[in-house]
């Protein structure tokens, strides 16, 4: 299908209305008000921000009046295109979909792009019938989350520690930082479904956040600092008065700097059911809908710890009376390792609302 795009569609909402519209507002808001709420339902949800269809009933919410007339407003006049088939993934850039009669193949996935979310969050799509023809895989609605990136850049090194003086142990180096925290999960939009016939089952709506990613890792400790070299041999005229000394250990490595926490998932999406006030209370119940926050993403890992640093130098032998120079020191232990970060919060779950119509406000208003 050829991307449905109308020429200043955002600038309905946008711009200031004009006194005829403002009225026709007004006066689709007081029949709104008018009409009989219907008890409709919201199937209980097996699992949190997520609503599956033929559940036991519990309240539904309702969409406030004066949103539902903005919706309808939004949609007025839009073109539909006749009877539109969903084939495996159908990528669509625009903000509506709407056509007579929308066919789900099996498996299929009516998917807003990237391109679709950049000039806009709420999407629509509008049907007289809706088709599924496999209930087993029914096809979906979506929006087009891409890949959890890759977790951020470790800060390098901690700064060594200084050398020791002589004789002297090298200092230990500095403790690492911690790890970046993930990137946060972006939030899934909001869709509006606007139907009239479902005759089975439809197909499922993912409105889930996506995901944060992991934690950058720790830095890593700095290097211990070399030992200081050995003091010198010294002798007088007759003999020697001390031998070359051994040069100190080098200084231990610093500990590795905790994870990053993993980053914060993206919230759910807003679902909102209109129809006929008598068709809610069925129509509810033939949808699944995922509306949860993102898993906060996975905590990054530690950092390593420092390199010991290098033994110093012996010292040097002063001949004749004093042979033989200092041995090196030793080379300083490994700094542990940083402990692991802590997970990402998840996202806040979002929302399933309906809105009851009337048939002639569904002529008027969605389909002329």
């Amino acid at each position: 299908m050829k991307e449905k795009t109308v020429a200043g569609n955002d600038q309905i909402v946008g711009g200031i209305m004009s006194f005829a519209r403002l009225l026709s507002f007004s006066s689709l808001l007081t029949s709104l008000i008018l009409v009989t709420g219907c008890n409709s339902t919201k199937p209980s949800s097996p699992e949190p921000g997520s609503v599956a269809p033929n559940s036991t009933a519990v309240t539904q919410k309702q969409i406030p009046d004066a949103d539902k007339a903005q919706l309808l407003q939004d949609v007025k006049d839009l073109p539909p295109s006749g009877d539109e088939v969903v084939d495996g993934t159908r990528r669509f850039n625009g903000w509506f979909f709407k056509a007579n009669k929308i066919t789900f193949k099996s498996g299929s996935v009516l998917l807003f792009t990237k391109q679709a979310q950049a000039n806009r969050r709420q999407f629509f799509v509008i049907a007289k019938e809706i088709v599924v023809e496999d209930a087993n895989n029914p096809g979906k609605i979506a929006w087009e989350k891409g890949d959890v990136p890759a977790p951020p850049s470790s800060a390098g090194e901690a700064p060594a520690g200084a050398d020791g003086g002589e004789n002297a142990a090298g200092l230990p180096g500095a403790a690492g930082g911690p790890g970046t925290k993930g990137y946060d999960g972006p939030a899934a939009p909001s869709i509006v479904l606007i139907i009239l016939r479902v005759p089975n089952s439809g197909p499922l709506v993912d409105l889930t956040g996506q995901d944060g990613s992991q934690g950058g890792s720790g830095q890593q400790g700095g290097k211990g600092g070399k030992g200081g070299t050995g003091n010198s041999a010294s002798q007088n005229a007759f003999n020697c008065n001390r031998g070359a000394g051994n040069g100190g250990p080098g200084g231990t490595g610093g500990p590795g700097g905790q994870g990053g926490k993993g980053g914060t998932g993206g919230d759910g999406g807003i679902f909102t059911l209109i129809s006929t006030t008598d068709n809610l209370p069925s129509l509810t119940q033939k949808f699944r809908i995922l509306y949860a926050g993102g898993h906060g993403g996975i905590p990054g890992q530690g950092g390593s710890g420092g390199v010991g640093g290098h033994g110093g130098d012996g010292g040097a032998e002063q001949r004749p009376y004093c042979t033989g120079h200092g041995s090196q020191g030793p080379t300083g232990n490994t700094g542990g390792a940083g402990p692991v970060g802590t997970n990402g919060d998840n996202g806040k779950e979002g929302d399933y609302t309906v809105g009851g119509i009337t048939q002639d406000q569904f002529n008027q208003y969605v389909w002329k």
